[in-house]
């Protein structure tokens, strides 16, 4: 009787067990997930694309039994796949089926949270050809891309800061955003977009500025009827954006920003309203005519004093103003 890992790649039968794992009820014991992930190791250390490719093809069969992946995964499928990532990663055409290949079975394990993994996937080789998929490879090969590239960015701060940095890589998602091909790559892109930005440098901001980021986090927040993580992060970028020059310009400019900042400070989350208030104080002391050297808001309690010395300022300067209702963001000019 064959085991769910007889006659892997190298065996002069070539055959599998595991034609159809969730039909034939075969399902992998630990040594044999074990016994998988080894000599799957040893195809991508040896460099062997061919063996890689057939391996994967198997490794899908195997995980559509739910039971396989969850046994996989726990003996380590995630590092053993992002480890092959790396190793294929750099390598050009030649190498991108296999890349493309132990993507589609990366994703299948997500979430992960190993830090192992993403040393392997972070690193500047991997975030390389992520790039290089995401810019020209096929519509499957692009979202399980935006996948991984948003998994990476949500991790760790300082991996985004390294992926930002990728040439091309804000390119490619802007491109995404603009013309997605499914609702669900344009979550994946915005949620990836909206954490490089809180985590990136400062010419990293501007370059996002310059590409019109402000105006569209502005539509989205408009628009968008989102789940409450995905308005606290666009309100993060949008207050990482205020936080230079050139991204406050580009705000004033826009005739819906305090309208939108304004009605987001309620109804969705302590953290959401600490977000507007930051970005509203830091548009309004660098405003001409308001406070100069203000102090930048960093903390709730930040948030608060920010609060305090909006409502003065708003005192002062807001003679004659009045409150908007959502409603009336139809009649405002868009220009994104």
């Amino acid at each position: 009787m064959h085991t769910a890992i007889d006659n892997f790649p190298g065996d002069s039968r070539r055959t599998y067990a595991v034609e159809s794992t969730s039909r034939r009820h075969n399902h992998l014991n630990s040594a044999d997930a074990a016994s998988f992930l080894s000599q799957f190791a040893s195809a991508s250390r040896s460099g062997d694309c061919a063996r890689c490719l057939e391996s994967t093809s198997r490794l899908s069969a195997i995980l559509m039994d739910n039971r396989n992946r969850s046994r996989l995964a726990g003996a380590g499928a995630a590092c053993v796949l992002a480890t092959a990532f790396r190793s294929f990663a750099g390598g050009g055409s030649s190498t991108e089926p296999v890349l493309k290949a132990i993507l589609a079975e990366l994703v299948l394990f997500f979430p992960i949270y190993d830090e192992e993994v993403f040393l392997d996937i972070g690193s500047p080789e991997s975030l390389d050809s992520i790039v290089s998929i995401l810019k020209y490879g096929d519509s499957l090969g692009k979202q399980n891309a935006l996948l991984l590239l948003k998994e990476i960015v949500c991790f760790d701060s300082e991996l985004a800061r390294a992926a930002a940095r990728i040439d091309g890589l804000i390119e490619a998602l802007m491109s995404v955003i603009r013309a997605p091909n499914s609702p669900r790559d344009s979550k994946t892109s915005l949620l990836a977009t909206f954490h490089l930005v809180v985590s990136a440098d400062e010419w990293v901001a501007n370059n996002f500025v310059k590409m019109r980021l402000v105006d569209l986090i502005i539509e989205f927040i408009v628009d968008s009827k989102s789940e409450r993580k995905m308005t606290e992060a666009a309100l993060a970028a949008f207050d990482r954006l205020c936080g230079c020059a050139e991204g406050r310009e580009k705000a004033y400019e826009n005739a819906l920003t305090v309208p939108v900042l304004v009605v987001r400070m309620f109804g969705i989350s302590d953290l959401a309203t600490e977000f507007a208030v930051s970005s509203l104080w830091k548009l309004c002391k660098n405003w001409k005519g308001g406070e100069e050297n203000g102090e930048m808001v960093e903390c709730s309690q930040g948030a608060r004093e920010s609060a305090t010395k909006l409502l003065k300022f708003l005192k002062i300067y807001g003679t004659g103003l009045e409150c908007i209702d959502t409603m009336d963001f139809r009649g405002l000019r868009r220009p994104f």
